[in-house]
């Protein structure tokens, strides 16, 4: 493996499937602590430090691990989390999409998989490069608060308040009054990483601006911006970043 970085990673892992993955790919990196059952889970979650949380969407006895997730990051809000899915599907990806730092993946997590997945987090832990100009990404941020600020990404990114407030599930309302409340800054995120990395790219906000509206074949030639409107910033986001990491195998 590429990565040295020592993880501890909590799963849910009844059957040793997880472990047997991990052992036969020789992912030497990574402590695991399997948990039999979702409540053994829950009580390691409040006990243990864990980086990640790695756990089959589908779960035993019925719900789902993204479900758990939000569940047990009432205790670790920002949690890192990958879903295993043996036969992931459009909703699957529409959930996690509006669930941030979550990742699902098809079954089974092989080597290559996992070194995908451990490079995609770290671009969310680690700041990304500075843009040529450095108050490129700082102009999505409220002056006095230092907060995303819903108004200034409209602006940047040529959009409605609107569009924002839907992709956040939110009323216009709610969000032109506070439009950098604390409670939407996890929302306002992915636009923050799609805004680094591609003004790092592009130079200018007109650059990002023609990116955002033009046709993509990527996406069966709809363009950016209707991904956005779609509600799936984070899907896109997770886009730009994998076309910079490259695809797993």
């Amino acid at each position: 493996m590429s990565h040295t970085t020592s993880i501890t990673a909590l799963t849910l892992d009844p059957d040793n499937c997880i472990e047997k993955v991990f052992r036969d790919a020789h992912i030497f990196n990574v402590t695991l602590c399997p948990s039999a059952s979702a409540e053994q889970l829950r009580e390691r979650f409040k006990q243990q430090h864990a980086d990640i949380v790695v756990l089959h969407y589908e779960l035993t006895g019925g719900g789902n691990g993204l479900e758990l997730i939000n569940e047990l990051r009432r205790h670790h809000p920002i949690i890192e989390a990958i879903l295993i899915c043996s036969h992931p599907n459009d909703e699957h990806f529409r959930l996690a999409a509006r669930t941030p730092a979550v990742q699902i993946v098809e079954s089974p997590l092989t080597s290559g998989k996992w070194e995908y997945l451990l490079a995609r987090m770290s671009v969310r832990s680690v700041p990304a490069p500075k843009p040529l100009k450095t108050d490129y990404v700082e102009e999505l941020r409220n002056d006095e608060t230092g907060r995303l600020d819903a108004k200034r990404i409209s602006e940047v990114f040529g959009i409605p308040v609107s569009t924002i407030a839907s992709s956040l599930n939110k009323p216009r309302p709610t969000v032109d009054k506070t439009p950098d409340s604390i409670s939407i800054q996890t929302g306002l995120l992915g636009f923050e990483r799609i805004a680094s990395s591609l003004l790092t790219v592009t130079g200018s906000f007109k650059g990002l601006k023609i990116w955002l509206n033009s046709p993509n074949r990527e996406f069966d030639g709809h363009t950016p911006l209707d991904i956005i409107k779609l509600g799936r910033v984070e899907m896109l986001a997770d886009w730009v970043d994998d076309a910079r990491l490259g695809s797993p195998d």
